[in-house]
């Protein structure tokens, strides 16, 4: 079938200052703009409802409904309505509808439209593709309350552009059950607690709550896969030291897609009247057998800082902990005590035969990304208003990391762009944490610490790179072992580098009292550093920008060669768009 659809875009402005407050419901299952299109009931003569949703960046949005029914007449008669939808919101009721004088199907449509308000709708999202509809008009209309399950027409092309069920809305499938070993304990929720003991996968269809530690397998011993589906929602259950723990030789393949990312967050994300806070659940760890300078020899004990029950460390570089790709952890960051703490994202000895790419650390309490030891790489990663630092390295991580936006925020307590160091105990030990660092772009608030913070003899080579708005420096070098350790600025040793990187802050370099020689005279003897302002429009060059071309490739393969320095190489190359949440542009 076809169908038109007439200009009603008088009507809509209208009708949304009737808005009527309605209950919230959450789910995986959410209206969004792959979910637009013309709905048809099958049983009723396939007359249908066309749904448009128009997106915030926060992830929700306005939902428009355009429908008919039959007057007491006989004729035909249009219905329409609009409403705020929060992002997880797969089911609204009590919604204001509206049928707009002489709009009758075949009538000439009179200007100015005139809504008006003369009953309520419940709408639900049933699945991708099935959307029920229950009416409920006032007496004086002359229309009955009916309800109807509606699915996307097959053949619809109309003006809306759109296909029938839109391949980017993934939740093809109705909640039926929890499976075995979760517990129901909402409208399709399903909460998971103690050990994964088994290979499980969360189903985009559920939304999962994480209950206390939740552990994938067990020490090497069981060892679990733990599968995710695009669109996945999970969240904690309302305690802070809510968090995902996956076990040395268990393994996460947590797979998104550009336009359906995975989201842990709060319970309260997207829902209610209680806004999300930081430190809402605890966040996601992958643990691992690759090598850690805390623990050089088996047995390998290394022990976590939150949980010093949980071991990680070994002597597998290569090991795989599987997947993270298309992952925002928003409102996490749980702090046990003082270095005691859970960030949005936790490596620890994690190998680099994962993958992690795509991953969005939001609003965490603690650190954004933390390293203890281990070599996994990451690529494209964005940490927003991180409540202490961006990227954290520690215990010897020698990993590769490329295309990281960092943006502060304000009144979260954000500290420095990079904290690293290579052990706390032990200055210089071996194998030190030399990880290579290309395409940053970090911008602070003019608060905070620092834009980078080399202490307690780590090694790094950073490349290619912008640090621009943060209070206390852009460049800082403490601790006597990091002095030692990267040689002079005449005569380095390799250990820790800075070649192609760009700077700009109230002062650019600042160094321990007792240091040796001085940040700038580090900075400025090794290729291509230079200051000035990076010509930025939000996160992104302008025409003109000195990052534009003052880039030089890293030597290792893993690398995407580049000729620039920042995250991206120029205003039509924003990486960020389509799955990620919330971004200051």
């Amino acid at each position: 079938m076809r169908f038109t659809i007439p200009k009603l875009s008088a009507l809509a402005g209208a009708l949304a200052a009737a808005v009527l407050a309605a209950p919230a419901a959450n789910a995986a299952i959410r209206f969004s703009e792959a979910t637009d299109g013309l709905y048809s009931d099958a049983a009723r003569g396939g007359r249908g409802w066309v749904v448009d949703f128009i997106p915030r960046k926060d992830g929700g949005g306005i939902l428009y409904l355009y429908g008919a029914a039959y007057d007491e007449t006989g004729k035909q008669a249009w219905i329409t309505s609009n409403f705020e939808v929060k992002e997880f919101e797969y089911k609204k009721t009590g919604v204001p509808m509206a049928m707009p004088t002489g709009g009758r199907f075949g009538d000439t449509w009179p200007t100015p439209v005139v809504p008006v308000v003369n009953g309520t709708l419940d709408v639900e999202l049933l699945s991708c593709g099935e959307l029920k509809i229950t009416v409920k008009p006032n007496a004086a209309t002359g229309l009955p309350n009916s309800t109807q399950t509606l699915t996307a027409s097959a053949d619809y092309v109309g003006t809306l552009g759109v296909a029938a069920v839109n391949e980017q809305c993934v939740q093809k499938r109705k909640f039926t059950a929890c499976p075995t070993g979760t517990t129901l304990v909402a409208d399709r929720t399903c909460q998971i607690t103690g050990t994964i003991a088994q290979n499980l996968t969360l189903t985009n269809e559920t939304t999962w709550v994480l209950k206390g530690l939740v552990k994938v397998g067990t020490d090497n011993s069981t060892k679990v896969k733990l599968n995710i589906e695009p669109g996945t929602l999970i969240t904690g259950s309302g305690q802070s030291a809510d968090y995902l723990y996956v076990e040395p030789g268990s393994q996460i393949f947590a797979q998104g897609t550009p336009y359906a990312p995975i989201i842990f967050t709060s319970p309260a994300d997207g829902v209610g009247t209680t806004a999300p806070k930081p430190g809402d659940w605890g966040g996601i760890v992958v643990s691992g057998n690759a090598p850690n300078n805390k623990c050089l020899a088996a047995p390998f004990d290394c022990r976590s800082e939150f949980d010093p029950t949980l071991r990680y460390g070994g002597d597998k570089p290569r090991e795989s902990s599987g997947v993270i790709q298309y992952v925002q952890s928003r409102y996490a960051g749980y702090i046990f005590q003082t270095g005691r703490e859970v960030n949005s994202f936790t490596f620890q000895s994690v190998g680099d035969g994962t993958v992690i790419d795509h991953v969005q650390a939001y609003r965490g309490k603690d650190d954004g990304i933390e390293f203890f030891g281990g070599n996994v790489n990451v690529k494209h990663a964005i940490i927003t208003e991180a409540g202490d630092d961006g990227l954290d390295w520690d215990e010897g991580y020698n990993g590769n990391i490329q295309y990281v936006l960092l943006q502060h925020g304000t009144g979260l307590g954000e500290d420095n762009g990079i904290e690293a160091s290579n052990q706390n105990a032990n200055q210089d030990a071996l194998p030190r944490a030399t990880p290579t660092v290309s395409n940053l772009t970090f911008i602070g608030n003019g608060q905070g610490g620092y834009g980078a913070n080399f202490k307690e003899g780590t090694g790094g080579r950073i490349k290619n790179s912008v640090f621009t708005g943060f209070k206390k420096g852009c460049l800082f070098l403490t601790n006597g072992p990091t002095f030692t350790s990267a040689g002079t600025p005449t005569a380095l040793t390799g250990n820790l580098t800075m070649d192609h990187n760009l700077v700009q802050c109230t002062l650019n370099f600042d160094q321990a009292a007792d240091a040796p020689w001085t940040a700038q005279a580090f900075y400025t003897a090794q290729a291509a550093n230079v200051t000035g302002d990076p010509m930025l429009q939000g996160f992104l060059p302008k025409a003109g920008s000195p990052l534009l071309d003052g880039g030089l490739s890293a030597s290792s393969v893993w690398f995407t060669p580049v000729t620039y320095i920042g995250a991206f190489r120029d205003a039509n190359d924003d990486w960020t768009r389509g799955w990620a949440y919330n971004l200051t542009r």
